[in-house]
């Protein structure tokens, strides 16, 4: 099961970086595009490259919140964050024999 989960994740992140590649080679070629009225197909296509940069922008950017709040848990889980573990000589395993 991990490798298929690794082949699709393979082929998810290829995917991703070809519409990220697409939408900004189409944005680069058509920068200096001069409009033919209201319903132009260039202009539409400028725009929809655009929003599909936004949305994986955004995608990206609640990715990185999501790890970084599950690595927060994580770590307090383990108790190595954690405000209220007590630090008595007991809780340490401190012997304290004379």
């Amino acid at each position: 099961m991990t490798k298929r989960r690794r082949i699709f994740a393979a082929v998810l992140a290829a995917l991703v970086a070809l519409v990220v590649l697409s939408s900004s080679v189409f944005l680069i070629e058509h920068a200096d595009h001069d409009c033919a009225g209201e319903d132009c197909p260039v202009c539409r296509q400028l725009d929809a490259c655009v929003q599909n940069l936004k949305n994986l922008a955004a995608a990206a950017l609640v990715v990185l919140v999501a790890a970084v709040f599950t690595a927060a848990a994580r770590i307090c889980a383990d108790g190595r964050l954690s405000a209220y573990a007590p630090r008595t000589p007991v809780a340490l395993k401190v012997k304290l024999s004379n």
